[in-house]
């Protein structure tokens, strides 16, 4: 291929018809060739703004209308090429920031795939989010109804015996008279009292069963087996006696061990997503911010006709994982009641990665002047003695 061929194709591999293909002369380089394509078209798209000087606009285009008229001729001389690399120059700080390329590329680029991109990123983390929301609480309900009825089954265990021991002594020591009819209302509802704690007992029995099955559907894997069905734990409504009553508590109590066991085993095969929470998902929410960014600033700048390709941009992708990954790390120390959160602030870390890492340039020399300051004042201190 020749270098007027050369010339004659554009950056996006089209052949500029109005360039004679077979246009060689000192002048005539490729780049050259190139420049009056650039020309040509930051020239259309200053007039169709109005940006070319308002009086004697013809002096910023004749230079450059000159030149192509020689390049289509062949007769492109040195005063030509002089006047045309200033009017472009002149046409080029008009424009500025806009450039031939970044027209061409305004032409050309479409945000599909970034819009595919962020429907998908959005998507996932929402529906992750939503998921680990569930199973984290649901986990913390589990927790929370095990410590309940911890301290219940001791009461409970505490107040059967105690009803026994009053039975024990009831034995022993037959009342009689009006002391009989006192004690026997006293240990009636005492009774009653016992019971209506281990009716109590048994339903917090059954929602810690529900709550532990359902955490068991979001650790399929576990090989915990359920002590049974919720009806298990029910207590018969033909309790009629105080030896059924404690029979029924202390039967309450020891299928609660087994059930305790149960769901304290979820718990710990749980803490998988406790730690998909705290490292994942503020990564998840970097990356979601400096897509963000990116989106944005593309659209800005394909609004004004600025915009270029650049690998900076996927670049800021990965800084955004990284720096989500260590806000997770830090976040983990942090207090639960942290304002903002950690997922707040891995977003804005995200949308922001420049501001972040200026923030840890500026602590790094703060760090680095107090010790330098530091080690001179014990250099002082060291010479005056």
């Amino acid at each position: 291929m020749s270098d007027g061929t050369r010339a004659a194709t554009g950056c996006e591999g089209r052949t500029d018809p109005s360039i004679d293909r077979h246009n060689v002369g000192p002048f005539t380089t490729p780049e050259f060739g190139k420049a009056l394509s650039d020309a040509d078209i930051l020239l259309g798209y200053a007039a169709s703004r109005g940006q070319l000087p308002a009086s004697r606009p013809g002096d910023a285009v004749e230079g450059i209308v000159l030149a192509r008229q020689a390049w289509q001729t062949g007769e492109v001389t040195a005063k030509t090429a002089i006047g045309f690399w200033i009017d472009y120059a002149n046409l080029a700080k008009l424009t500025k920031p806009v450039t031939a390329a970044s027209v061409r590329a305004c032409r050309t680029v479409s945000l599909l795939s970034e819009k595919i991109g962020a429907l998908i990123l959005v998507s996932f983390i929402i529906l992750f989010s939503i998921f680990l929301f569930m199973n984290n609480q649901t986990a913390a309900d589990t927790q929370e109804l095990i410590e309940q009825q911890n301290a219940a089954a001791l009461k409970l265990w505490s107040d059967l015996q105690v009803l026994r021991t009053t039975g024990a002594e009831r034995d022993a020591e037959p009342a009689k008279g009006a002391a009989t009819a006192v004690r026997t209302a006293s240990d009636a509802a005492f009774a009653n009292q016992v019971f209506e704690s281990a009716v109590e007992f048994s339903r917090r029995s059954q929602a810690l069963l529900q709550s532990a099955n359902k955490l068991h559907s979001f650790n399929f894997w576990s090989k915990a087996k359920p002590p049974g069905t919720e009806s298990d734990f029910l207590i018969l409504p033909d309790v009629s006696d105080v030896a059924q009553i404690k029979e029924q508590g202390e039967l309450q109590i020891r299928k609660y061990q087994s059930l305790r066991n149960y769901a304290t085993e979820l718990y710990k095969t749980d803490t998988i997503y406790g730690a998909l929470t705290t490292y994942l998902l503020p990564t998840g929410y970097a990356l979601l911010g400096a897509f963000l960014y990116g989106f944005r600033l593309s659209s800005r700048l394909i609004r004004r006709k600025c915009y270029l390709p650049s690998a900076a941009l996927s670049a800021r992708y990965y800084i955004a994982v990284i720096a989500g990954l260590v806000v997770g790390l830090f976040g983990s120390l942090a207090p639960s009641n942290l304002v903002p959160s950690p997922l707040a602030v891995a977003f804005l870390v995200g949308y922001a990665v420049e501001a972040f890492f200026s923030w840890l340039d500026h602590l790094i020399t703060k760090l680095k002047s107090e010790k330098s300051a530091s080690k001179a004042q014990v250099q002082e201190e060291a010479a005056g003695d």
